[in-house]
């Protein structure tokens, strides 16, 4: 009887002893995940752009990101006398082109990207800065991340182009030549599978032509306000559907027969190292200073057209 009591203190004695000390360790797990760092979140998006929108996203420190990228022409048209004949002979619009671009983007930091670059339409070469301030969290502790995106653009076309259609009755001016674009980037990874953004804009233009919306009676503004809308949503491990939209505030732009808002929608291929993104957009330009003022073409009278992008990542 004596050697079970004693049995059974023992028993307690040594249950009580683990307790202790599973109590200690569970205590000390507490402290230390109290001491992590809040984890970030990364890969909110996969390239630095969707379709013709900026991403949060930048090149990584001391990489250097070269890209070709190419706009065909419109798939169909349906303002001409014979579009489906016109859709034959471009190819689908293959045979045309909108915009060629050739562009550097430099990585200061992880979270500074330099860039320069140049486009056809309208032969502008452009610098760029974007600076990612806010980086979101996994606990959502901080729901967003936050960039800034700010392109200066020259067009180093003709004088004779630049003020053609027009009576120029002024001195010819350097700073006609000069445009700009800043842009809030306010990004969140909501899920694994989605990811949206919002992009208040800014644009403005030394100089511009004078026209008019005939349909409200408002005129052409040198500086004006868009506001950019993108998201991603991932359907398969490597397939994606992608999409962005800017809205221009600005009354000219409103009910509009020749001049439209970007629409972009297309899907992102992730294959190993790379990702490929195939959409279609009515937009023209490659880079804002072009595409958001200057969209011609409507969805509507399927005036799309297709783009790619070819880039090549070096570590310097």
């Amino acid at each position: 009887m004596i050697t079970l009591k004693n049995s059974l203190f023992i028993l307690a004695l040594a249950l009580y002893s683990g307790a202790c000390f599973s109590q200690d360790d569970l205590l000390d797990l507490v402290t230390e995940n109290k001491d992590e760092p809040v984890q970030k979140v990364y890969a909110t998006f996969k390239t630095m752009r969707i379709g013709n929108a900026q991403t949060i996203e930048t090149v990584k420190k001391k990489h250097l990101d070269f890209r070709t990228s190419h706009r065909f022409g419109n798939i169909y048209n349906a303002d001409l006398p014979n579009p489906i004949n016109t859709t034959g002979q471009t190819f689908l619009g293959f045979e045309g082109a909108n915009d060629i671009r050739f562009s550097f983007d430099y990585g200061v930091t992880d979270d500074i990207t330099i860039g320069i670059g140049r486009s056809r339409m309208n032969h502008i070469v452009d610098g760029s800065l974007k600076w990612k301030i806010l980086k979101q969290t996994a606990n959502f502790s901080m729901p967003i991340s936050l960039a800034f995106f700010s392109s200066t653009g020259y067009t180093h076309d003709l004088p004779s182009t630049i003020y053609s259609g027009i009576v120029k009755d002024f001195e010819t001016n350097e700073l006609h030549r000069l445009n700009y674009f800043n842009q809030l980037i306010i990004a969140s990874k909501i899920n694994n599978w989605l990811s949206l953004e919002i992009l208040p804009s800014y644009m403005h233009r030394n100089f511009i032509k004078e026209k008019l919306n005939t349909n409200n009676g408002s005129y052409d503004v040198n500086g004006f306000i868009s506001i950019g809308f993108g998201g991603r949503i991932k359907l398969t491990k490597r397939l994606s559907f992608i999409g962005d939209y800017f809205y221009n505030v600005t009354p000219f732009y409103q009910n509009n027969i020749k001049a439209f808002n970007p629409l972009a929608l297309g899907f992102e291929i992730e294959t190993g190292g790379h990702v490929f993104s195939l959409f279609f957009t009515n937009a023209g330009g490659l880079i804002e200073n072009n595409f958001i003022p200057y969209t011609t073409d409507s969805w509507a009278k399927g005036q799309v057209k297709f783009g790619f992008c070819i880039s090549r990542t070096f570590a310097l």
